[in-house]
């Protein structure tokens, strides 16, 4: 089963909300996710990171794009999303995830009615 995946834009401080880690991962460019200007986030807020399969390479004149895919991470070495929202500015999704607001909503249903973790 697919989960749905929370991509944060750390450079425009976006939030963007994905139907998979494929759909994920293939949005994200993979140099951009190794040079960190992307934090990834599963369907109940819990940090996600990438694992590169196939590594970017550099070469003089052109890179070659990589291949990730996203894994948890070990416990306190990312925040969670609830924590992150702070520096999100807009939410890029279809309904019902719109702001900071609908996102927090839906953090606390998919956790019991407690904020993150879960």
């Amino acid at each position: 089963m697919d989960i749905m995946i929370f991509a944060a834009d750390t450079e425009e401080c976006s939030l963007l909300v994905f139907p998979d880690a494929l759909t994920a991962s293939a949005y994200c460019d993979a140099v951009d996710v190794e040079a960190a200007l992307w934090r990834f986030w599963d369907d109940e807020g819990a940090p996600l990171m990438p694992a590169f399969t196939v590594p970017n390479e550099r070469h003089f004149f052109t890179t070659t794009t990589g291949v990730y895919s996203l894994v948890p991470v070990r416990e306190g070495q990312y925040e969670f999303l609830w924590d992150a929202l702070r520096h999100i500015r807009q939410v890029i999704g279809e309904m019902p995830f719109t702001d900071v607001r609908a996102v927090r909503d839906y953090l606390v249903t998919q956790c019991g009615g407690q904020p993150s973790p879960c």
